[in-house]
């Protein structure tokens, strides 16, 4: 395929589809993935794209999130490590709290392979579906307006199904933590669903990989002194470290 041919099939791809992902491109393709990016450079000159580790995506004019079909191809070790980590603290009984994180969708998955018999409560329907055919977890949906870009409910219906139930633990993750704004989220609707999740359970939990740290966005969801545990990855700044303590919140890096 020339290069000519191989750039309009990406143009097409993305008015199709709103979104690319590199390591899928290069596959079909049959080129390297730094070539794609390459081509994605020469895209963006003429076509008003957004460029993000591990693909491209067209923003919509109301929700700039990166797609979940490019955020579930990153990070993933990261994820994984933080999702495994979190199962220990789930036992027999408890009620779960999960977002539509893909680091929740990884908490999900380990939960589901061990056995462990608890109820789920989500606004994923990643998650939900996660456990179709499981015998052992029992899983409420909130319900309420469909966000496309991550396969979640938002809306009223979905904070007002919360505010309704209650649960042992809550694992949340976020758009952003800092020490000057605490944790926050770049989609409103999406925060508020978080925000009630912690308030509606006994246990929080902020479950956020190194990217995460130090740029703020938009959408308060809480203080981080709300919070009773945060879990992230050994990239963590070390400076977090001292905020962490400071505020009496336990900090678990995972390895």
């Amino acid at each position: 395929m020339l290069a000519i041919e191989r750039l309009k099939k990406i143009e097409d791809l993305l008015k199709e589809n709103g979104s690319v992902v590199i390591s899928r491109l290069s596959g079909s393709l049959n080129v390297s993935e730094e070539t794609i990016r390459r081509d994605l450079e020469k895209i963006s000159k003429n076509m008003k794209i957004k460029r993000v580790r591990g693909g491209a995506f067209l923003p919509a004019t109301t929700d700039n999130e990166v797609p979940i079909k490019i955020r579930e191809t990153i990070y993933l070790e990261e994820k994984q490590l933080i999702g495994a980590e979190c199962l220990s603290l789930i036992d027999d009984g408890m009620s779960v709290m999960l977002d539509s994180s893909t680091t929740a969708w990884s908490v999900a998955k380990n939960l589901n392979q061990s056995g462990k018999k608890v109820t789920v409560i989500t606004n994923s329907l990643l998650i939900a579906s996660e456990f179709s055919e499981s015998k052992n977890i029992k899983v409420i949906s909130t319900g309420g307006t469909l966000r496309k870009s991550t396969n979640s409910f938002v809306g009223y219906m979905a904070t007002n199904a919360l505010s309704n139930l209650s649960a042992d633990l809550a694992f949340i993750s976020c758009t952003a933590i800092t020490n000057g704004f605490g944790v926050t989220d770049n989609h409103e609707a999406e925060g508020q669903v978080r925000k009630t999740m912690l308030e509606r359970s006994i246990k929080k939990v902020l479950i956020v990989d190194y990217t995460k740290f130090d740029t703020p966005a938009v959408n308060p969801i809480c203080n981080i002194q709300d919070l009773d545990l945060v879990i992230t990855d050994r990239k963590v700044p070390k400076e977090y470290k001292k905020v962490f303590k400071d505020l009496e919140v336990e900090l678990l890096i995972c390895k």
